[in-house]
């Protein structure tokens, strides 16, 4: 008899170690959901934090595009503090100013300076970006005015 329950003793211990392992398991897996949405949670705000030239890299592969050859800019700031907007620019207080060109192509033609005026960085280079798209468009319509056969063709 004290063998039948050593053996039910022994039989029941080690039951209740495999319960003991299995919600160990269990707790280890909800830790590591739980610090899985934790980390993802930080890194999303982490990433909107730092976000500060999203605006100027969307604009560079835009015209990258926009512009085979290449293309420059250079952005002047007026207002507070700094030089006086020259004649001809948006009245108000702090404005963007940007001069951007294409780089000149294999026909060697130069292309025109063109100038777009916003109130932030942003606005600029938003203007200039559409200030292309509107050139690409024009080009497309000339081509097709150019065109003997099917003016839409080239649209």
């Amino acid at each position: 008899m004290l063998a039948a329950t050593r053996s039910g003793a022994s039989a029941a211990s080690r039951s209740l170690a495999v319960v003991a392992q299995l919600e160990l398991v269990l707790v280890g897996a909800v830790l590591l959901v739980l610090a899985g949405l934790l980390l993802a949670r930080e890194v999303k705000r982490w990433r909107t934090r730092h976000r500060p030239h999203s605006h100027e890299v969307r604009a560079r592969a835009v015209m990258g595009e926009l512009c085979p050859n290449g293309w420059q800019a250079q952005l002047t700031l007026y207002g507070s503090g700094s030089a006086a907007a020259p004649p001809g620019s948006p009245q108000g207080g702090e404005v963007v100013a940007v001069d951007w060109s294409e780089l000149p192509g294999d026909d060697g033609e130069l292309p025109p300076t063109r100038r777009v005026w916003a109130p932030t960085i942003t606005d600029a280079l938003a203007a200039m970006v559409a200030d292309r798209r509107t050139d690409e468009v024009l080009e497309r319509i000339e081509r097709s005015a150019g065109a003997d056969d099917d003016p839409w063709a080239a649209l």
